[in-house]
């Protein structure tokens, strides 16, 4: 109490100004102190939070947009899973695929055409299926071909045409009548059954090596 009374009685004695100009000082150092130790934490918390709340509402905006796309996301999918399941009926399954192949085969004489060339290759493993190609080679009019492509066309299962190399055959031609040679390739294809899941045995190992020692 001695020490306050000293200090009072010393500020009672100073000028005016000189006094306010200490209880400035005091108010300039509470409020620094103020600021310091409860506003400046206070400001970082809340600009933390003003930044989160914007985060935030960017997701809500977001979600609400993906919200309001699903239903057409649903119809699409629901479009896309029929499309796949009939063209998973149309592919021949293995035991299919001889009859598919003398179906195709039968075509050629059926549309008048000559064969020189059939011969079924290996098949090649893609992804979930598999195409089966045949190297044909054949000999008849324009018409012919024209014929034996719509029989193909009309079979049960798919089979595309590729790899079509046209020429004029002179010797089989004669007069108006014009005998085309046409090699191309029949391909099928056939759904591979599923492969089981392997387990990741190398990860394994780098997880066993990676443990601690007791």
């Amino acid at each position: 109490m001695a020490i306050i009374e000293n200090i009072s009685e010393a500020l009672n004695q100073q000028r005016l100004y000189v006094r306010l100009g200490i209880l400035l000082g005091i108010i300039v150092i509470m409020c620094g102190v103020f600021w310091y130790f409860f506003w400046s934490p206070k400001t970082e918390e809340l600009k933390s939070a003003r930044n989160e709340l914007q985060k935030n509402e960017a997701k809500l905006r977001e979600y609400e947009a993906i919200a309001k796309e699903l239903p057409r996301f649903e119809q699409e999918f629901k479009k896309l899973n029929r499309e796949f399941e009939e063209a998973v009926r149309k592919l021949p399954k293995e035991k299919e695929i001889p009859s598919l192949i003398d179906g195709i085969y039968a075509a050629v004489s059926a549309s008048g055409l000559e064969s020189n060339t059939f011969a079924p290759m290996p098949e090649v493993k893609k992804d979930i299926y598999a195409e089966i190609p045949i190297d044909m080679k054949v000999y008849g009019t324009y018409h012919d071909l024209a014929r034996f492509f719509d029989r193909v066309s009309k079979l049960p299962r798919i089979v595309n045409i590729r790899n079509l190399n046209l020429s004029q055959d002179k010797k089989k031609s004669s007069g108006e009548k014009i005998v085309l040679s046409a090699a191309f390739t029949p391909v099928t294809f056939r759904l591979l059954p599923p492969q089981p899941i392997q387990p990741d045995t190398k990860r394994k190992k780098a997880t066993k090596k990676t443990e601690p020692k007791e």
